[in-house]
């Protein structure tokens, strides 16, 4: 379930923010647009790397992918904001398109539906996750191990 708020911002101890210039038009993805999601699973694999915390690699790499393709395909802004960071507890990805025409929810796709799963799976797989109330980001929480380095 969903927290309409924005993300909890404990002390942040490292992270990124990226940009992404959308260059599609709608819920219609360039080719360029297409290439952001995989762009981003990398360098979130390559800071949960310096991080040492190569244990929530697959997690995070499918959270950022599917958090990425959602502001692509739904929002509305001409950027896609990105944002990944670590506090002690907890890594935390953002994503800020501009908001859509509705606030984002799970729902449930049929079984010959190719699309649709995205937050199903955030909501399955993320330690918490929501939505600022005007919609335009989506974020979640994975939790950190306790026996992961605070610092690196």
């Amino acid at each position: 379930m969903p927290i309409t708020t924005a993300a909890p911002r404990a002390e942040i101890v490292t992270g990124f923010d990226v940009s992404l210039l959308r260059t599609g038009s709608g819920e219609a993805m360039s080719a360029q647009d297409r290439t952001w999601p995989g762009l981003m699973r990398r360098a979130g694999r390559a800071h949960l790397g310096i991080w040492e915390l190569e244990g929530l690699v697959e997690k995070v790499e499918l959270l950022v992918s599917e958090l990425v393709t959602n502001g692509f395909q739904h929002g509305r802004g001409a950027t896609v904001e990105v944002r990944l960071w670590r506090t002690k507890g907890y890594v935390c990805m953002e994503v800020s398109s501009g908001g859509g025409k509705t606030v984002p929810c799970v729902r449930e796709a049929g079984p010959m539906e190719e699309r649709g799963r995205g937050l199903w799976l955030v909501d399955l797989l993320a330690d918490a996750w929501g939505v600022t109330p005007d919609g335009a980001c989506t974020w979640c929480l994975v939790d950190v191990p306790a026996a992961a380095p605070a610092e690196s």
